[in-house]
Order: structure tokens, then C-alpha cells, then sequence
């Protein structure tokens, strides 16, 4: 017997609310979600981020998708969902992180990383091999600490660093991460993770070759 329309959106509906993976907290304590909650959060969807999965987030500046950086399946999932090579945007969980990455230490590279971390700002540098080729550009790597306690969270659970992009498919309009855009793109991702809602705007560029800055957005 068949189900009717209606009924099957309303089943649809209630598996997708299970992905949304801090929906007690966001019950518990109306609009503002405690830190403890934030890591209960982080630690859900990095179980799904460990397996291989790809995420819809908040961060600091625009809502996401997201995928562990480390894992290649997991970017390979990613690259299918953005319908493009890369390169994408590394979330780091903190500073220290991000400069494991770094092949050489300019005076210029470190004065930025402890001026502009955590916060809005996306560094583009050069960086050591090792992580999936949709990081890298001719060498360099665009890396941000963002500024949400939850996605610097999300990140250090799964090794430090998430591949990150916008929420949508190449020429379509970038999505928020609610159960409307998780009905439309179930196929591709694993959960959501509820947040802090983003600014709305993107996050400055500055790229760094040697001892020289360069604005690329501001």
C-alpha cells in the first residue's frame, strides 16, 4: 500500500530532526545554546564526520558543510557535493594547528596568525603536502580559526581541521542549515549541527608569500 504525499514528508520530517544533532539542548535552553551543549553537539557530528560523513554547519561568518580534513572518503564526498575539485576552505581549531601546516615561517605569517585568530579572517599561504588534493592551490592552503566556540570544537574533534565550504551545489544559492535544506540534500549529507546563527557576511582574505601581505577581500 502506497504512502500518501503527505505522509511520507512527515516521516521524512521526523528522521531528518534525528539528525539535528543538538536539538534536546536547543529544547532545554530556548535560542541560546550552552557551551556544554555546543560540545555534546561537536561530539555527535564528529562521530558522523568519522565516518566517512559530510556535515551542514553555522560558522562564525556563513553556514557550511563540512567534512573531516584528514579523511580522504570524506572529501571525495565533499568534492561530489560541491561539484568541483576544490579548492576548499581548512577550519582549524586553533592557531597551533594551523602551524603545522605552514612550510616556511615568515615574520609577516606569524604576526597575522596572532592578530586576526580566531575571528573573520581567512590566511592564504603556503603549506606542507599530506592533506587531500581539494585543499591545495598551486601549493597554498586557505586557512581560517573561526571565530564560533562550536566549530573550533567541532574541528579538534576530528583531528583539528575541517575541509569546509558553502551549503550548495555548484550554481545554486547557498542554504542555511535547517530541516528544509537537509530534506532537499539528504543524499550528500550525514547530519546537521545546530548554532549560533552566522554573520551573514564572508570572512576577509589575506594570502602571504614570504614577508608580504596581500588583501584579496576584504
Amino acid at each position: 500500500m502506497q504512502s500518501s504525499p503527505g505522509s511520507y514528508w512527515q516521516i521524512a520530517a521526523h528522521r531528518l530532526r534525528q539528525y539535528s544533532l543538538n536539538s534536546p539542548c536547543t529544547a532545554a535552553t530556548g535560542r541560546h545554546l550552552s557551551i556544554t551543549c555546543l560540545k555534546l553537539a561537536a561530539l555527535r557530528a564528529a562521530r558522523l564526520l568519522g565516518n566517512d560523513g559530510v556535515i551542514a554547519h553555522h560558522t562564525a561568518t556563513l553556514p557550511g558543510v563540512a567534512a573531516a580534513a584528514n579523511n580522504r572518503k570524506a572529501a571525495a564526498r565533499l568534492v561530489h557535493f560541491k561539484q568541483r575539485r576544490g579548492p576548499f576552505l581548512l577550519l582549524a581549531d586553533h592557531a597551533a594547528t594551523a602551524a603545522r601546516l605552514v612550510r616556511y615561517f615568515s615574520p609577516a605569517l606569524r604576526r597575522q596568525m596572532r592578530s586576526v585568530w580566531p575571528g573573520p579572517v581567512t590566511l592564504v599561504f603556503p603549506a606542507r603536502p599530506g592533506l587531500p588534493a581539494c585543499c591545495y592551490h598551486k601549493g597554498l592552503v586557505a586557512l581560517r580559526v573561526d571565530g564560533s566556540l562550536q566549530t573550533r570544537q567541532l574541528a579538534r574533534t576530528c583531528g583539528g581541521l575541517l575541509l569546509s565550504s558553502s551549503l550548495n551545489r555548484r550554481g545554486k544559492t547557498a542554504r542555511q542549515p535547517d530541516i528544509s535544506a537537509h530534506l532537499r540534500l539528504h543524499r550528500y549529507l550525514a547530519g546537521r549541527i545546530q548554532g549560533a546563527p552566522s554573520a551573514g557576511k564572508a570572512s576577509s582574505i589575506v594570502r602571504i608569500r614570504g614577508n608580504h601581505s596581500t588583501v584579496i577581500r576584504r
